[in-house]
């Protein structure tokens, strides 16, 4: 059994005073590192279909299908058209900051460089288990962060598309790779006011996950929240889909024509053509622009759950290769990194114009799978001078507004047909952009982790939200959807200790 610290603050003192012996664990010679990190399979549904509000990861490990002699797509591969000339000119993803709503991120080799992985709030259900807040245990958030931002430090090293930028971790998923609604949307409200808290730049933040079965941005709790992200300067990445070329529709929030909507390459170049599994869209809604997202080969995660249940997807003993729209949204958003490195001033309207006048076609006469086609951050930043032609955009917003000035309540909305709960969680009113009404209490920012965090006055006690539901799934002790975390947590633990 895992002791629980009885506090936010006491959670993080702890995390604190362990850095230096993860670090060591994320040092130890390859041969000891044996562990996994990519998304949850596109044909594979890690959350119950049933349970209302439920979020999913848009991913999967490699299971072999390729042939065992297929290294996969490798990051030199995926650098060399694009991030290799914006390198080149100097241009690395240097003072941008990349937040990452995901299932957290672990110290290995690559992303365990001081100030590298700043660490927002841990709100999956592993938050106050003092060996698991903020660590990886699914290895999905680990792969992604790799692409986006990972950095050996050496030459000839490993690096991710922007390897001079941070990410900022926002854990919202724990070993079983669940989440809901309301912890992406309260893990977007934290990224948006906080983006430039204590020295923060968040300009990007990536989402690789979905939510099936939503037609439009109308009355969608995710939409509204990335649109307010946008609207506050920050570009929204987000993953279309899993649900092949023929879905007729993209997940949710990539169905808000806001965002950047990223379909998935079968490869590197163009002529591989959209990957089968990416997700086709509609006359409402098709992706913005597609990129590398198949079998792509990146960090892995000592003992997590995707590197237990796919072990044929390792690369090496450092590596696993995976495939799908997360992948292709981590390219992505490493992509808008460079693009923003090179032209900071850049809007997120003007982001997007760039990118989708600059891609090249994938798909001809078929802009459903590809949108305007593949992502070249080069080509961008050379035309840089034409974002002053970029049209703000002007799209029907899911709330019904033209503006965010003034808006300060989500209560009484009604969310995909279902009450927000009206208007209160768990007796704290969701009031503005704030629990209870007001921010984070006490938060501050120490050694590049959140301290002294409360969540409005409803505090994370023990390891339960005060004894409550999440719209029907229990949050019972520290198991979720009937599956343990402390169990798995401490399999993940000895793992990493062993390794040590």
């Amino acid at each position: 059994m895992i002791d629980q610290p009885s506090s936010s603050t006491a959670r993080h003192r702890m995390w604190r005073s362990r850095r230096g012996a993860w670090s060591r664990v994320a040092g130890a010679t390859a041969t000891m590192l044996i562990v996994a990190a990519t998304l949850a399979v596109p044909t594979m549904t890690y959350v119950s279909a049933e349970e209302a509000g439920s979020v999913s990861f848009l991913g999967k490990p490699d299971n072999g299908s390729d042939g065992a002699a297929s290294e996969g797509l490798t990051m030199d591969l995926v650098r060399q058209f694009e991030a290799e000339p914006m390198a080149a000119l100097g241009h690395t993803g240097q003072g941008i900051d990349v937040a990452l709503i995901d299932t957290g991120v672990a110290p290995v080799p690559g992303l365990d460089a001081p100030g590298k992985v700043l660490f927002g709030p841990d709100l999956s259900n592993e938050g106050e288990l003092q060996n698991l807040a903020t660590l990886d245990t699914y290895g999905h958030g680990t792969h992604l962060a790799g692409i986006i931002a990972g950095n050996d430090g050496v030459e000839g090293g490993f690096k991710g598309m922007a390897p001079d930028s941070r990410i900022v971790s926002v854990k919202v998923a724990g070993a079983t790779g669940e989440t809901h609604i309301a912890q992406v949307v309260a893990a977007i409200d934290w990224v948006v006011e906080h983006r430039n808290t204590d020295g923060l730049n968040i300009r990007v933040l990536n989402l690789s996950l979905g939510r099936e079965g939503i037609p439009s941005n109308l009355n969608d709790p995710l939409s509204a929240a990335v649109e307010r992200a946008w609207d506050a300067g920050i570009v929204v990445v987000v993953a279309a889909g899993n649900r092949t070329n023929s879905s007729n529709g993209l997940d949710s929030p990539a169905v808000s024509p806001y965002v950047i909507a990223t379909g998935g390459l079968n490869g590197r170049a163009v002529r591989d053509g959209v990957a089968t599994w990416s997700s086709g869209g509609n006359a409402g809604r098709s992706p913005d622009l597609v990129a590398p997202g198949k079998s792509i080969v990146s960090l892995r995660v000592p003992g997590s759950t995707l590197d237990r249940e796919y072990p044929q997807a390792a690369v090496g003993e450092r590596f696993m290769k995976g495939s799908g729209t997360s992948q292709a949204a981590a390219v992505m958003s490493g992509s808008v990194a460079l693009l923003l490195s090179a032209e900071p001033t850049l809007s997120p309207d003007q982001v997007k114009y760039l990118l989708v006048q600059n891609a090249n076609d994938v798909q001809r006469n078929n802009i459903l799978l590809d949108g305007a086609g593949k992502v070249r951050p080069d080509t961008a930043a050379e035309n840089a001078a034409a974002a002053v032609n970029a049209p703000t955009q002007v799209h029907l917003p899911a709330l019904g507004i033209t503006s965010w000035a003034g808006i300060d309540s989500w209560a009484g909305g009604t969310w995909s047909g279902g009450t927000w709960s009206g208007g209160t969680w768990s007796g704290a009113t969701w009031s503005g952009a704030t629990w209870s009404g007001a921010t984070w209490s006490g938060a501050t920012w120490s050694g590049g982790t959140w301290s002294g965090a409360t969540w409005s006055g409803a505090t994370w006690s023990g390891a339960t939200w005060s004894g409550g539901t999440w719209s029907g799934a229990t949050w019972s002790g520290v198991s979720w959807s009937g599956l343990d975390a402390v169990s798995i947590g401490s399999d993940l633990a000895a793992t990493l200790y062993e390794a040590g």
